[in-house]
């Protein structure tokens, strides 16, 4: 096993390891590495799977704003919804979009496999396998309704693109998560795993 799998409840400490890393990430986000590393980062094999998920992390976070942006304004065209939920959506979209690009990238780079619901976080290296296939299978979702409502209006055709362009992102990211599982031996179940409680000490262990 190339580390130990650890269940967080209510780890305080994680929490502040989170937190502690907005400054970088935000440092990332103010000047992405994409734009000049994009024509690499399409090719399959990447000689730093963690930089490469860091780079389409951002520039996921980038096309979920523009995205987010693009569908209220063809909402409040089309006359869906009024301008205060449209408003209020967005934020929301927006803000759901950096927590899963930060998030992601401190479970997959930093933590080296680590899904957090809540009050408990599981962190061990087969959690880059479910990150990979889930955003795997975010990215074909994605792409398999992007092109709905493609001629409702004359804006509408913008949406889709961005969509599609979204997709790809996601397919990537997965594909980088499953690579770096691959680099860490590959493990599907790990044979023990510690339990943590709120202040980190260890307060029990399950074996698989």
């Amino acid at each position: 096993m190339s580390k130990p799998c650890v269940l967080h409840l209510l780890d305080v400490g994680l929490a502040q390891e989170y937190t502690g890393t907005c400054q970088e990430y935000s440092g990332y986000v103010k000047k992405p590495g994409f734009c000049h590393n994009l024509k690499q980062m399409l090719v399959c094999r990447q000689g730093d799977y963690g930089t490469a998920f860091r780079e389409w992390g951002v520039l996921q976070l980038y096309v979920a704003v523009i995205v987010a942006i693009i569908v209220a304004v063809v909402d409040v065209i089309g006359g869906y919804v009024n301008v205060v939920n449209v408003t209020v959506n967005l934020i929301l979209q927006i803000c759901a979009a950096y927590l899963f690009a930060h998030l992601g990238w401190f479970g997959v780079v930093k933590k080296d496999g680590c899904f957090c619901c809540i009050i408990a976080c599981c962190e061990c290296p087969p959690i880059l396998l479910f990150w990979g296939i889930l955003m795997i299978l975010w990215g074909i979702g994605s792409f398999s309704v992007a092109f709905q409502g493609i001629g409702e209006c004359a804006i509408c055709i913008i949406k889709p693109i961005v969509q599609f362009i979204h997709a790809i992102i996601l397919f990537y990211m997965g594909w980088c998560c499953v690579n770096l599982w691959i680099q860490h031996g590959k493990e599907i179940l790990p044979p023990e795993v510690d339990v943590t409680g709120p202040q980190g000490e260890q307060i029990g262990a399950a074996k698989a």
